[in-house]
C-alpha cells in the first residue's frame, strides 16, 4: 500500500468519487502504486489553490428536537459548549460515526475549539457526507474523557480522534480497548500509547534524534544537556541519551534544575563552571562546520528543551557566563518553533528539528480564512486526524469498493508503512501506537526559522 497524502485536492477528489459519482476513483487512490513508499496524501498541497469560504456545517437536532440553522463550526461550538450534537449525516444506514474528544469547556476550552474547528474543516474539505463527528467535552480530565468516551461508542463511534492530554488518553484507552475501537490521541506521552491507542502529537525524542544526528553530520561530536526536572525534561533527557549514543557521539554533561524555578543565574553559572572542567576538545577530533576556531569550547553543541518566556530568559544567561553560541551550537526541541524566539541575539543561529514550516502556514491561513482567528500549533494535528478517518473510510478494497465496517479502521489499515502525508508533513505508526514523523531541520533567524535541512518525502531509504 502507498503512503496516504492527507491533502486536500487529492483527498478531495478520491472521496467525491465514491458510490454515486461520475466515473471511477480520479485523484490519488487511482494513482497509487502498492509498494511505492510515496505517502498517500490527506492534507492540501503547498500552494495548491484552497476554498476560501467559512465551512457550512450541517447541525443534528438539538434536544428540544429543534433543528439548528446551518452555521460555521465555531458558532456551532460556541452554541452549544458542554455537548455538541453529532454533526452531518447522523442517522444514515452508512453513516461513519468518529468520536471527537476535546476539552470544550474549562481552562483549555479555546484550545479544545480549535481542534474541532480544524476537524470541521477537514470533514468540509473531505465533502463525504457519510462522515459524522460525535463531539463531546472532556473538559480536560479523564473521568469526563471516559464517561465521554463511552457514551460515542454507545452511539456507534467506529473510530476516536483525542483526547488531548495523557491521562485522558489512559482513561479512554481502557474503554475503547474493550469494543476494540481505535484512539487517534494528540498526547505526545508514550506510556499511554499501544492496545488500540496511536499518538498523532509531536514526539520529543525524535525531534531529538533529528537534530542530533543532523549536528554528527556536521562534526558536532561532544555534547551537553541543560533540562528542566520535569515529565517533558526527563523525556528529552532520556531521548538524548539514545540519540547520542545511537549517533556515536558523546553526551559530557547533563545538568538538570527545578522546573518552577524563577532565578536561571545561579543554574547557568554552575553549568559554565562544570563545562570549563570538562577535558578539552583533542586536536584529532574532527573540525566542526560553522564555529570559531578560536573561541573556548567546551562541547559542540548545548541541548536546551526550554521554550517560550523561559528560554528567552536562559538564553542570554549562557553567552553572559562564557558559552558562547559563536563556538557552541544550541540546540532545541519543538517547543523552539515560534517566531519570537529570533528577537534573541543568543538564539539565532540555533538549531531545532519539526515539521517543515510551509505546511503549517498553508493550513493557517485556510484556516483564519475560515474562522477569522490564527490557529493554535496544535490545531494541524487535529485537521490531519479527521482527513486521515475520512481518507481510509474510501479506501478501495481488494475487490475495488469500499471497506467493510470491521476493517475500516482495523490495524492493517492503520499500520501503512509507507504512512502518511498531512499538513505536519509525513507520518506513520507503529504497532506499539507511537507516531514517526519526517522531520526537518531549522535554523532560527532574527525573522522566524529556515529550513537547513528537508524533511524526507518518504519512509524509504535513500537509494545509494
Amino acid at each position: 500500500m502507498a503512503v496516504i497524502l492527507l491533502s486536500l485536492p487529492l483527498a478531495l477528489a478520491a472521496c467525491q468519487s465514491g458510490p454515486g459519482s461520475q466515473g471511477g476513483l480520479p485523484g490519488l487512490l487511482d494513482r497509487a502504486i502498492p509498494g511505492s513508499g510515496t505517502p498517500q496524501r490527506v492534507a492540501p498541497s503547498p500552494g495548491t489553490p484552497a476554498q476560501t469560504q467559512a465551512p457550512q456545517t450541517n447541525v443534528a437536532p438539538n434536544g428540544a428536537g429543534m433543528p439548528l440553522p446551518a452555521a460555521t463550526p465555531s458558532l456551532a461550538i460556541e452554541t452549544l459548549p458542554v455537548q455538541p450534537p453529532a454533526l452531518r449525516n447522523p442517522g444514515g444506514a452508512d453513516a461513519i460515526r468518529v468520536g471527537f474528544l476535546a476539552p470544550m469547556s474549562g481552562p483549555n476550552a479555546a484550545l479544545g475549539r480549535a481542534l474541532f474547528d480544524a476537524a470541521q474543516l477537514a470533514l468540509f474539505d473531505l465533502a463525504d457526507g457519510r462522515l459524522t463527528l460525535l463531539p463531546r467535552d472532556t473538559e480536560g480530565a479523564p473521568e469526563k474523557a471516559a464517561a465521554a468516551a463511552s457514551q460515542v461508542i454507545a452511539e456507534g463511534a467506529q473510530i476516536i480522534i483525542g483526547p488531548l492530554f495523557a491521562n485522558e488518553a489512559a482513561a479512554v484507552g481502557s474503554i475503547a480497548r474493550l469494543r476494540n475501537v481505535k484512539v487517534l490521541s494528540f498526547s505526545t506521552d508514550r506510556s499511554v500509547a499501544g492496545n488500540g491507542v496511536f499518538l498523532m502529537g509531536f514526539a520529543p525524542d525524535q525531534q531529538v534524534e533529528r537534530v542530533v544526528n543532523y549536528a554528527r553530520t556536521k562534526g558536532m561530536t561532544r555534547l551537553a544537556l541543560l533540562a528542566p526536572e520535569s515529565a517533558y525534561g526527563n523525556a528529552v533527557a532520556q531521548a538524548a541519551e539514545t540519540a547520542v549514543s545511537k549517533a556515536g557521539s558523546q553526551l559530557l554533561k547533563q545538568e538538570r534544575y527545578p522546573g518552577d524555578t524563577t532565578d536561571l543565574t545561579p543554574v547557568v553559572r554552575r553549568f559554565a563552571t562544570a563545562l570549563r572542567a570538562l577535558p578539552a576538545r583533542g586536536m584529532e577530533d574532527p573540525p566542526v562546520e560553522g564555529v570559531d576556531p578560536n573561541l573556548p569550547r567546551p562541547v559542540d553543541a548545548l541541548l536546551l528543551p526550554e521554550g517560550g518566556a523561559r528560554l528567552r530568559a536562559l538564553a542570554p544567561l549562557l553567552p553572559f557566563f562564557d558559552i558562547d553560541p559563536r563556538a557552541v551550537r544550541f540546540l532545541g526541541t519543538g517547543l523552539w518553533d515560534d517566531p519570537a524566539l529570533g528577537s534573541e541575539p543568543a538564539l539565532v543561529g540555533g538549531w531545532y528539528a519539526g515539521p517543515a514550516p510551509e505546511g503549517f502556514a498553508d493550513f493557517g491561513r485556510r484556516f483564519e480564512q475560515a474562522f477569522g482567528r490564527r490557529p493554535p500549533r496544535l490545531a494541524s494535528l487535529s485537521y490531519d486526524a479527521t482527513a486521515l478517518v475520512g481518507i481510509l473510510a474510501r479506501r478501495p478494497d481488494a475487490a475495488g469498493g469500499l471497506p467493510a465496517a470491521a476493517t475500516m479502521f482495523d490495524d492493517a489499515a492503520l499500520l501503512n508503512p509507507d504512512g502518511f502525508a498531512g499538513y505536519d508533513g509525513i507520518f506513520r505508526f507503529h504497532s506499539d501506537g507511537l507516531v514517526q514523523r519526517g522531520l526537518a531541520v531549522l535554523e532560527i533567524q532574527r525573522r522566524g526559522s529556515r529550513v537547513i535541512d528537508k524533511a524526507p518525502a518518504s519512509f524509504q531509504p535513500p537509494s545509494n
